[in-house]
């Protein structure tokens, strides 16, 4: 069988009988809105300090990490200017084909042969007094 109960009625506020309930009412109601109001104010001026603090917490990294890529940028300029001052050396390194003809030539010339200017005159101070001995003879 359906249920034919009713369902109850929203409950009815007592209406106020004189004007000064009325106004008590109307008063509670200013009081209960001004401290929601209030209670919003604090919510709101706490939301903005933390803002700010997380703000200028946020601006004090930003600050740190700008300083930092300033410092690696430093760096690595000076890595680049190394590696440029490197290469221009290296280009003023003989080649090994340079290599190649200096040492045909060394072998050529074969440098361990030579005498040293002391050595030929003594050679040929040797050779000056062996003539002249035998030009006595």
């Amino acid at each position: 069988m359906p249920d034919t109960t009713l369902a109850p009625a929203p409950p009815e506020f007592p209406r106020p009988d004189s004007s000064t309930e009325q106004i008590n009412t109307v008063a509670a109601r200013l009081r209960t809105s001004e401290e929601r109001n209030s209670e919003m104010r604090k919510k709101v001026i706490l939301l903005e300090q933390n803002m700010l603090s997380n703000h200028k917490r946020a601006m004090s990294e930003i600050k740190s990490l700008q300083s930092e890529l300033n410092e690696l940028k430093r760096t690595v300029q000076g890595v680049e200017d190394k590696i440029i001052t490197i290469i221009k050396e290296l280009r003023l390194t003989s080649r090994k084909e340079d290599i190649e003809v200096l040492r045909k030539y060394i072998e050529l010339w074969d440098p361990v042969r030579f005498v040293t200017r002391e050595t030929v005159d003594k050679i040929v101070e040797e050779k000056l007094r062996g003539k002249t001995k035998e030009e006595e003879e």
